[in-house]
């Protein structure tokens, strides 16, 4: 006869770390969530006008590298301020995602993250 035991970790407050990391979790996607238009337009704009797009466009796809550089990082990093601290965090939150993607030579979504 086998039993199946269900085991919860408690934290130190009490809570358990299934929840922790699930509350992490949603508060990741709650900054990504809300702007998952800009990331669908990214990539139609990619799909239709880089030079092996559908319709190349070398004036639209000049759109490409600066949205996925400065743009969708912003956004998300703004979005997580707000989620924080309302208007001020969100500014807070696009500041501080700017100081990271200048520093970096690469699109920072997880910085973003971690700064918003």
């Amino acid at each position: 006869m086998s039993q199946s035991a269900s085991v919860s970790v408690k934290g130190p407050e009490g809570k358990g770390t299934k929840e922790g990391i699930q509350r992490f979790g949603r508060f990741l996607s709650g900054m990504v969530m809300p702007n998952i238009g800009a990331f669908i337009a990214w990539g139609f704009i990619t799909a239709l006008f880089i030079p092996t797009g559908w319709t190349p466009n070398e004036n639209l796809s000049a759109l490409v590298g600066p949205m996925i550089t400065y743009l969708l990082p912003l956004l998300i990093g703004y979005t997580g301020g707000k989620m924080v601290a309302d208007t001020r965090g969100g500014v807070v939150g696009a500041v501080a995602t700017m100081g990271v993607v200048v520093g970096a030579g690469i699109p920072m979504f997880l910085g973003a993250m971690i700064m918003g």
